[in-house]
């Protein structure tokens, strides 16, 4: 897990990925982070190009293990008092332990969630 195998990113990582960030594992993406991507878009020609450049990347899969694995994380961490994490950010985290990859991250949320969850979080420095 971590650097040099799959690197799942949230959009602001990936946002600020430079040529080196690609050297640091293979950087993929989930169905939440080609959404929140795509939510950019101005028009439709936009969206169209968002969408060819994210077909460069690798898909990992999110199903109902994922969300399973989410609300068993959320329940923890609602037992600590810190449930109140993006759903986003929850569901990419989920969708990593089940894919045993890395996050690729900047933002502090995901150290929160590492601490219930098996991942890596890889905080992006620019």
């Amino acid at each position: 897990m971590g650097v040099g195998g799959l690197l799942l990113a949230d959009k602001s990582a990936l946002e600020r990925a430079t040529p080196q960030t690609f050297e640091l594992g293979e950087v993929c993406l989930c169905a939440v982070t080609r959404l929140e991507v795509l939510y950019s878009a101005r028009n439709p020609g936009d969206y169209a190009d968002i969408e060819e450049k994210l077909s460069a990347f690798r898909d990992l899969r999110m199903d109902a293990e994922t969300i399973l694995i989410a609300i068993g994380a959320h329940r923890e961490l609602g037992e600590k008092g810190q449930h109140r994490l993006p759903i986003p950010d929850l569901l990419i985290a989920a969708c990593a332990q089940q894919h045993q990859a890395a996050v690729l991250h900047v933002d502090r949320h995901y150290d929160v969630l590492a601490g219930v969850l098996a991942f890596e979080p890889v905080r992006l420095t620019t």
